[in-house]
């Protein structure tokens, strides 16, 4: 019951993001969580991708997705874009992300989450 995400940059430096979530339980009926919201449980563009994960309604509120991509469109690093959408996070509200850019990868989040990252 939780979300997977994938992040991709190919030979050409175009940026793909992938998400699939479990769905949480129980949860009203109709409910629908951030995984399949634009610029909030997705977003790829020129400058990288990024795909979050945790407490569905806090990262549509907060729109991480796109609030993280911003940075990266910024020029922020994707460890220091990452580490800083991290910390809009408060501990008790679960968190995680991963994201690529032009300049590398990475991986955040407020609690232990699985993770794994393939490089070329």
């Amino acid at each position: 019951a939780d979300t997977v995400g994938a992040v991709a940059r190919d030979r050409r430096g175009r940026f793909a993001v992938a998400s699939s979530s479990g769905g949480a339980v129980p949860m009203l009926l109709g409910r629908v969580g951030d995984t399949p919201l634009p610029g909030c449980g997705f977003w790829a563009g020129p400058h990288g991708a990024v795909a979050p994960t945790g407490v569905g309604e806090e990262i549509v509120r907060r729109c991480s997705a796109a609030r993280l991509y911003d940075r990266l469109a910024a020029g922020c690093s994707a460890a220091e874009a990452v580490a800083g959408s991290v910390a809009e996070y408060p501990p008790e509200i679960s968190y995680g992300v991963i994201a690529v850019s032009a300049s590398g990868h990475a991986v955040g989040s407020n609690r232990t989450m699985a993770h794994a990252i393939a490089m070329p």
